[in-house]
């Protein structure tokens, strides 16, 4: 047992030599587990984060540990739940899944288990102060934001952080996989307002477009109200989010002098971008003229369908009628493609893509950046060699985001 608590100590102490990600090991440690291979999905953990570019990954070190729980090695567990304890990264979202994860049971009548799950709970409150926020609302719902602070460090800037994978949003999903993405944002002293939209497959693309639109400018219109500067807003997603924010990077400006509302009076654009592998391009999905837009079977096999299931309103019967006809559907995925509409006057672009991308085709970022320099546009394109759809494959350079919004937001 003492050298196992060794080993762990080293591990975490010394910093990768190698530059490698660990997003091969993690896979690995998940297969291990779903085998009931313990000892070895540990092992598999332990590694992944020695080669991450931090070992303050409090989400792998509590997968770790729950294996070694299901292994029976319990002080290993209980020395990487303390690791969590501390974190500066350890989210809400986190510190409830260990709570509640089946994993742990048979450290729940160690006298350790209590105290320690009630300070991971305290720190993953203290890392994140939030409030959620309606920033609009819409048949009869609330659209709502999370306001994340900085602790120190408050710059008066902000990041738009939209909050869609497959075009789905959800709170959920907001806590346990964004939060600790904006830990790196809040860390530089960015207040963060993390953006969850009308989901599909009851909303479409076209309506997080116009959602994310209000969001900002909601948060430009309230800005004096939180300390920060209306004028240097900076957006970023992953994927889906990705393509909503280039799409409302990229969008003419309509401001509505007359709205009702005034916050529908303020403008939307925003002044920098950093995103993961976004989809760009729906009527060229694979850069050889593929329009992926009207590919039915396989959206659905992707269970993305809701998100191009386009209706319009029939005022005769009360009701909505689905685009069925495949010229409009075409005018539309045109209308919601980011790389149609570059114009010079677009903020700056920072994407990392990897060129094995099994979702999203690396075509989509090179055609897009293509475009941004023809125009003018100032903008960076990272390929990652191997990097598939993940947010882990894509570091070092995704933590250089904070970095592209600190030169870009003045």
């Amino acid at each position: 047992m003492r050298t196992i608590l060794v080993l762990l100590a080293v591990l975490f102490a010394t910093p990768s030599a190698f530059g490698q990600q660990g997003s091969a090991m993690y896979r690995k440690a998940d297969s291990l587990y779903r085998a009931k291979e313990y000892r070895a999905s540990a092992t598999s953990y332990m590694k992944g984060i020695q080669m991450e570019w931090t070992t303050d990954v409090p989400d792998r070190s509590a997968s770790a540990a729950a294996s070694w729980a299901m292994a029976g090695v319990s002080d290993s567990a209980f020395y990487l739940l303390n690791k969590v304890s501390i974190s500066e990264s350890i989210s809400p979202g986190i510190a409830k899944s260990i709570q509640n994860n089946k994993g742990f049971v048979s450290l729940q009548t160690d006298k350790r288990w209590n105290p320690l799950v009630e300070l991971i709970s305290k720190k993953a409150a203290s890392n994140y102060p939030q409030e959620e926020i309606i920033y609009g609302r819409k048949d009869g719902m609330a659209l709502t934001m999370v306001r994340m602070n900085p602790k120190r460090k408050v710059n008066g800037k902000s990041i738009i952080f939209v909050i869609a994978g497959s075009w789905r949003s959800s709170y959920a999903g907001f806590e346990a996989y964004y939060t600790p993405q904006a830990y790196m944002y809040l860390s530089k002293g960015y207040t963060v307002f993390a953006v969850l939209v009308g989901s599909q497959p009851r909303y479409t693309m076209v309506d997080q477009v116009v959602d994310i639109k209000r969001a900002v400018r909601y948060v430009r219109y309230h800005a004096p109200n939180w300390g920060i500067d209306p004028n240097n807003i900076g957006i970023t997603g992953s994927s889906a989010g990705g393509h909503l924010s280039l799409a409302v990077a990229t969008a003419d400006e309509k401001i509505d002098a007359g709205a009702a509302d005034p916050v529908d009076r303020v403008s939307s654009r925003v002044q920098a971008v950093a995103v993961l592998y976004p989809p760009t391009d729906m009527v060229n999905w694979d850069g050889k003229g593929l329009n992926w837009i009207n590919k039915f079977q396989r959206q659905k096999e992707a269970s993305v369908f809701g998100a191009v299931d386009f209706k319009t309103w029939n005022s005769k019967t009360f009701s909505y009628d689905a685009v069925s006809d495949t010229v409009e559907r075409n005018k539309i995925a045109r209308e919601i493609s980011p790389i149609y509409f570059v114009t010079p006057d677009d903020p700056p672009v920072f994407i990392v893509h990897g060129d094995a991308d099994p979702t999203v085709p690396l075509v989509h970022s090179q055609a897009f950046t293509a475009k941004l320099k023809e125009a003018g546009v100032a903008c960076r394109l990272v390929i990652k060699k191997g990097g598939k759809h993940d947010a882990t494959d894509m570091n070092p350079e995704f933590q250089e985001f904070p970095d592209w919004f600190d030169m870009y937001l003045k």
